[in-house]
């Protein structure tokens, strides 16, 4: 009930930031992100497409494409016990919305890749702390994908989604950086 309360209020702050305050903060984080060694480092990068609400997350892909990288994203089975997998993501007509604003691979159309192809993983958030802690959708889909992965784990965030703590649990996975569009938080 708690976190639940956190996600609810996170919604209504994002869902009060105007859309050009978010793609200055999106182009401030991707310039920042494009400098750090994990960037420079990484050769398969694991992202979202963004909800409304979030921050955009195409000037990373785009990027990524520009440098050769490759980018794969989420896809969520809920009927599954809530598993995830990530596919090699090239084109938009690769896409299906799969429930209001929500953006997945088609798999058929899409080559899918394990946790240990990955080097470094944009987790999406809604809120998050300086220890790396983040308030999510609820799903519980990143913290099960989590476990298993090795690379680095970062989150992009508007400072106005960085408190100071926010609750979580045992199974909850930090990330290791938080890029916002003031500065890096190192988490670990």
């Amino acid at each position: 009930m708690y976190k639940h309360s956190f996600r609810t209020l996170s919604k209504r702050l994002l869902k009060h930031i105007s859309r050009e305050q978010k793609k200055e903060a999106a182009n401030l984080i991707s310039n920042t992100l494009f400098k750090t060694d994990y960037w420079k480092q990484s050769q398969k990068i694991a992202i979202t497409i963004p909800r409304e609400i979030e921050l955009t997350t195409y000037p990373i892909i785009k990027q990524a494409w520009k440098e050769n990288k490759q980018v794969v994203i989420p896809k969520c089975y809920p009927h599954e016990g809530n598993l995830m997998k990530f596919f090699i993501f090239t084109d938009e007509l690769e896409l299906e919305n799969v429930y209001l604003d929500l953006y997945e691979p088609i798999e058929r159309k899409s080559e899918q890749v394990t946790s240990n192809e990955i080097d470094l993983i944009v987790v999406p958030g809604l809120l998050f702390d300086h220890n790396g802690y983040r308030i999510g959708y609820g799903g519980g889909y990143y913290d099960r994908f989590l476990i298993e992965f090795n690379g680095t784990k970062l989150s992009i965030a508007m400072e106005e989604q960085i408190v100071r703590s926010i609750p979580y649990d045992d199974y909850d996975i930090p990330v290791d950086y938080i890029i916002s569009n003031k500065q890096i938080y190192q988490c670990f």
